[in-house]
């Protein structure tokens, strides 16, 4: 399978935010990549292929997909479909304030929700979609260029056209129970999200890092899953699973060592946890989707 390398579409000195635009009259086999992807379709339908089964896409549809996550689209008639890529460390860094705006949460919540969920397609507000597809389609290359030869605006521009589209999502999601949530994000939840992050290998319990932000066990654990979507360790094993996946594709170490670095020692545990959240064994994702794997 292939898999876009961070560096084809984010060499040294360009902005972390690019955009692609393409028209689908086929299907497209599985792939992966090594950053953040938001897809939205603004004409056409498909099906949409991923670890989370199979949904229709037709106009309006958002997927977004982790890195380590795979996708396909398959009956694709007529799919036009705006890709915009960001770089998991400036999502994780440069943008983390977005976990914390008021109407942007449920939206940049895709952070923490299992592979189970991710690739959904979820839905932009009307209005949205009309702003994101005007903007991206001044920042974006030919169908099927290399994004990374199309720099298009300021990163600032980026941004906004990422707040639009996140924006959107969430208001056409605003009337389900993740409206219930306090608008306001505990800045020790964003610690806390930033210290699991920061060091994924590290023997991490609940008591813990709820002691280096200062809060109650039962405490953190209530506000992290209100605004992050799920649990602490349940979001720090949604990392481990990324860390891992991206080794079984880019490397040749075995499972069990790839398993320590992504802070699983327990081999058997660590084939059960990656299966939770892709749904294949680490054996059986390196088989299908290493590149020259099938």
């Amino acid at each position: 399978m292939h898999r876009v390398r961070l560096a084809e579409v984010f060499p040294p000195g360009r902005p972390p935010i690019a955009a692609e635009r393409f028209e689908l009259r086929s299907d497209t086999a599985a792939h992966s990549h090594d950053f953040i992807e938001l897809a939205v379709v603004t004409g056409g339908t498909a099906t949409h292929v991923s670890a989370a089964g199979e949904q229709p896409l037709d106009r309006g549809a958002v997927t977004m997909l982790r890195p380590g996550d795979w996708h396909g689209y398959r009956g694709c008639d007529r799919l036009t479909v705006y890709n915009l890529y960001i770089s998991p460390e400036a999502f994780r860094r440069e943008l983390a304030w977005m976990r914390a705006a008021p109407h942007l949460g449920p939206s940049v919540r895709i952070a923490g929700r299992s592979g189970r969920h991710t690739g959904h397609p979820l839905r932009l507000d009307p209005t949205a979609l009309r702003v994101v597809e005007t903007g991206l389609a001044e920042t974006s290359g030919e169908p099927g260029s290399d994004p990374a030869l199309h720099p298009g605006p300021a990163y600032a521009v980026r941004v906004g056209i990422l707040l639009c589209l996140l924006g959107g999502v969430a208001a056409h999601g605003s009337t389900d129970a993740t409206s219930e949530r306090t608008d306001h994000v505990h800045p020790a939840v964003l610690a806390a999200a930033q210290f699991l992050e920061d060091d994924i290998q590290r023997a991490w319990n609940l008591g813990e890092l709820a002691s280096t932000v200062n809060l109650s066990p039962p405490y953190l654990t209530r506000m992290f899953t209100a605004h992050l979507g799920v649990p602490p360790m349940t979001y720090l094993g949604r990392l481990r699973a990324e860390r891992a996946a991206a080794l079984l594709i880019e490397t040749d170490l075995s499972v069990a060592a790839i398993g320590r670095l992504a802070g699983w020692h327990d081999p058997n545990y660590a084939s059960r946890r990656f299966r939770h959240f892709f749904a294949l064994s680490p054996a059986a994702y390196r088989a299908r989707f290493r590149p020259g794997g099938c």
